[in-house]
């Protein structure tokens, strides 16, 4: 498995390209579809599915220019995918131009599967930063994308629609009973890793 990480749009949104033997995930193509593209193309990857952690318009953006682009579907979680297709509204209010989304074409809920050739990704239900926020793991590998949920030694935002504190704590307990050297790699910023989130993480109670 390799994973090619694409800061895109104002908000510095990590869009991860995750692929094996040549197919290929994208995971939250938030904007800059043409950046998004040329590296599937240099790459000589076969997109199969854009799969979005959480609504929300930076992580949403380029769904439908990578849709058209590849003829692939859109997976969200079950309880996000009310809000995907008016996602595009909240940019306005922050004086920022995003493309409105197609509808998802498959829901996701905990336990579910996502598979790229012989990997495996598990979907797990963290909801918190948006009512609907997923993480992706891969046990095999030890990698999870953590979507908004969890960053390098802090947490998503919760003050947002749908958002709640207490449940993003929740959430975020649960992800830290995965294996420690699980690489974490976050909606924004840098990767980080289950122990060190553990250890530094200031919003975790020790």
């Amino acid at each position: 498995m390799e994973i090619e990480r694409v800061v895109v749009g104002v908000l510095q949104t990590n869009c991860y390209i995750v692929h094996d033997s040549k197919q290929a995930i994208v995971i939250d193509p938030g904007s800059d579809a043409d950046k998004i593209i040329s590296i599937i193309e240099k790459k000589r990857l076969k997109p199969k599915l854009i799969l979005n952690t959480h609504y929300h318009f930076d992580h949403t953006g380029a769904n439908l220019d990578i849709k058209n682009m590849f003829n692939i579907p859109i997976a969200i979680g079950n309880k996000d995918a009310h809000y995907l297709q008016n996602a595009y509204k909240d940019a306005l209010m922050f004086m920022i131009d995003a493309k409105k989304s197609p509808q998802a074409d498959i829901l996701l809920k905990e336990g579910d599967t996502v598979a790229l050739e012989d990997i495996k990704f598990v979907v797990i239900e963290t909801p918190g930063h948006t009512i609907g926020s997923i993480c992706l793991y891969n046990k095999e590998n030890a990698v999870l994308f953590s979507g908004d949920t969890l960053f390098f030694e802090s947490i998503g935002r919760y003050d947002l629609p749908t958002g709640n504190f207490d449940s993003i704590i929740n959430s975020i307990n649960k992800i830290l009973t995965l294996d420690e050297s699980t690489t974490v790699y976050p909606g924004h910023g840098p990767q980080t890793t289950i122990k060190q989130e553990k250890i530094n993480n200031p919003f975790i109670i020790k």
